[in-house]
């Protein structure tokens, strides 16, 4: 298996392993736990993901400005900053939650939303999370704003779902305070049912913005039927 190439990942810090191939990375996670663990009893093989590429379930992007200030980014933060790194495609990231996202970016400034300015406290949208399920293919998205009030809503959420019909569900979530919290206090549903439904290990459950739930579906599976065996 081949390294992966991620043009990002010296700068956005999400992943510290990239130099290595997959079955390099998980001789190296062994050879972490042989170190801390062995100690307590025999060290069983990690279980490698059959796919290690766009597992992530859940898929969240800070909004800002370029350096122009013309153009709107979209991404995670630059390690150890508040700066974002504008990522069109991230190799961690569900492709579909990855799209939306995009596309959120490129309906922005044909709305007239302004992407939120963290020094100046001003604009509109902070972040955007999607969450999906895997096993039933809904889809949520979350949209992070610093007011509630929001201009040409409902053309706006028109035109999303027009490129997205697979969004099953939109919730504008208003964070207001100076933090780095993602998500504020009040939220409204705007389209759908406010949360999506996805299925674990044969139970079925019902996702929120604000729920945990394993990012890594296929991987969670593998761990808790081998935790129940």
């Amino acid at each position: 298996m081949e390294k992966l190439n991620c043009p990002y990942h010296k700068r956005c810090g999400g992943c510290q392993l990239l130099h290595l191939t997959y079955p390099e990375e998980l001789a190296y996670k062994q050879s972490i736990a042989q170190k801390h663990l062995s100690r307590f009893g025999r060290v069983q093989p990690i279980l490698g993901a059959e796919d290690p590429c766009h597992y992530r379930n859940k898929v969240e992007a800070a909004f800002g400005w370029d350096r122009s200030r013309r153009t709107v980014i979209a991404g995670t933060y630059e390690q150890g900053s508040h700066r974002i790194v504008n990522i069109e495609r991230c190799l961690n990231e569900d492709e579909v939650a990855a799209a939306i996202i995009a596309t959120v970016r490129r309906l922005l400034p044909s709305f007239r939303l302004a992407p939120y300015d963290e020094d100046a406290r001003t604009g509109f949208l902070r972040h955007v999370l999607v969450r999906r399920g895997v096993h039933t293919g809904e889809v949520m998205v979350v949209l992070v704003t610093a007011t509630p009030v929001f201009p040409s809503r409902q053309n706006f959420i028109k035109a999303l779902l027009k490129e997205h019909p697979e969004i099953t569900t939109i919730v504008q979530n208003v964070n207001d305070r100076r933090t780095s919290v993602l998500l504020g206090e009040r939220e409204q549903v705007l389209y759908g049912a406010g949360f999506i439904r996805d299925t674990l290990c044969g139970m079925r459950f019902r996702i929120s913005p604000r729920s945990f739930y394993q990012i890594n579906p296929a991987q969670t599976e593998v761990l808790y039927r081998r935790a129940i065996a």
